[in-house]
Formats: C-alpha cells, sequence, structure tokens
C-alpha cells in the first residue's frame, strides 16, 4: 500500500519527534531506528518521492543530532538488561 503525500509528510513529521525523544533517552539506538523508519517509508512510498524523503530525513536527523540532550533527572531509567555481577 502507498502512502499519499499528505499521509508520507504526517509520518515524516512523527518521526522527528521519534528521533527527539531517542536523542534525549537512547542515543546508541537513534540512527538504527532512523534507518528502519526511512526504509518503512520508503517501501509505502511512489519511486517520486523517494528522494525527498530521504533528504528530509537526513537533514532532520542531523538537525536533531546538533541539539544538546536536555535529560529529564525525574524520568524513570529503564534497563533492557540490568547489570550481570560480574564472575569472580
Amino acid at each position: 500500500m502507498l502512502f499519499p503525500a499528505d499521509v508520507l509528510d504526517s509520518e515524516i513529521r512523527k518521526l522527528r519527534g521519534l528521533l527527539q525523544m531517542l536523542h534525549e533517552d537512547q542515543p546508541d539506538v537513534m540512527e538504527d531506528v532512523f534507518d528502519f523508519h526511512v526504509t518503512s517509508l520508503i517501501t509505502h512510498a511512489a519511486p517520486e518521492h523517494h528522494a525527498r524523503i530521504r533528504a528530509a530525513a537526513r537533514s532532520m536527523l542531523a538537525e536533531v543530532q546538533r541539539c544538546p540532550v536536555r535529560r529529564n533527572p525525574d524520568a524513570p531509567q529503564i534497563l533492557l538488561m540490568e547489570a550481570l555481577p560480574s564472575a569472580a
């Protein structure tokens, strides 16, 4: 299913919000999530939109990466794997 241009624009704006959250909370996975979402957008877009999606997404990623990280000290600490005790 191909998205119409207005839906693509909406999805690109959503990607910016996701990148901002990841930049602040999980910067180590930001580029992997970015690549996944851009690829997903491209697979749901007509070929004439691919270059525009890639350009907008790359610009957005660079802009978000230039922003300072604003950590929220009150945010819960979410750990996917707790640190394992070291074997002595």
